[in-house]
């Protein structure tokens, strides 16, 4: 009796559907956000705030447009993004073997891994002169120097996602006779397109923004060098074109990868 109570009672509940979901609505909350603080920009410049510190978003605008057309920014942002990938691509790589060399490799990882938190743990600018001395203020110090900061980013996140691997399945590849290379490419590298593609979306940023700091330090192209020169004559539109111009670009490629990101996972999914 009380289970055809229950019963009824539980076929009484009203069914509810799984929401919807309209991506377009995130692109309009995106781009209202975004008129919204352009507008409290353009109105604050030069009434609560001297655009001598902040400019406004049409002068940074229209800066940016010269820079353009004079051929300043896209040839100087070509040196800079030239460097932050070589850089990148090198860490990257490099970052993905060790970790994967210590993480498979208990022992080696054991013993590497006090000379990994130490190196990573140096203070990078204070560091950067000594690139100079090595390697001279052109693009080998630059790409150098990137490659520094970032094979640190890959290097933890492999090694540590190392220990939550799908051992079943593992044992399952080496229960039909399969060996080490076929255990990596078939069980350990699929699961860890997670952790590199979300490695990549943290280290490129930081990539270009090191680029930029080494530009600091010693250059005579590159957005960080037209950064500084703006900076030390405190022209804050051409300044602050130059900060928007990388980080639209930066936030492409990101865009770009959590895109290619999801397509895998997708695709995993129905094969």
């Amino acid at each position: 009796m009380s289970t055809s109570v229950a019963k009824s009672s539980a076929s009484s509940k009203p069914v509810t559907r799984p929401a919807r979901r309209y991506p377009w609505q995130r692109w309009v909350m995106v781009v209202a956000i975004l008129i919204v603080f352009l507008v409290i920009w353009q109105l604050s410049s030069g009434t609560l705030i001297s655009p001598l510190f902040i400019s406004s978003p049409i002068a940074v605008a229209v800066r940016m447009v010269v820079l353009i057309q004079t051929n300043v920014l896209l040839p100087n942002a070509w040196v800079t993004l030239s460097q932050a990938l070589t850089g990148f691509a090198v860490g990257a790589v490099a970052g993905i073997i060790i970790g994967n060399v210590m993480g498979l490799l208990r022992r080696v990882g054991n013993v590497a891994s006090p000379f990994v938190t130490f190196f990573y743990t140096l203070p990078r600018i204070a560091i950067a002169p000594l690139f100079v001395i090595w390697l001279g203020v052109g693009f080998n110090f630059k790409a150098a120097f990137v490659t520094f900061v970032v094979v640190f980013f890959f290097i933890t996140p492999i090694n540590a996602g190392l220990k939550d691997l799908d051992l079943d399945m593992i044992a399952g590849i080496r229960v039909m006779g399969g060996r080490r290379w076929t255990v990596f490419r078939m069980a350990i590298l699929p699961q860890q397109v997670l952790w590199i593609t979300t490695t990549i979306k943290l280290a490129f940023p930081t990539a270009v923004a090191t680029d930029i700091v080494a530009e600091f330090v010693a250059a005579n192209q590159g957005l960080g060098f037209l950064m500084n020169s703006a900076a030390g004559t405190l022209d804050i539109a051409s300044l602050l074109a130059e900060v928007v111009f990388v980080s639209v670009v930066v936030t492409v490629v990101i865009g770009i990868v959590s895109l290619l990101e999801t397509r895998w996972f997708r695709w995993r999914a129905t094969s």
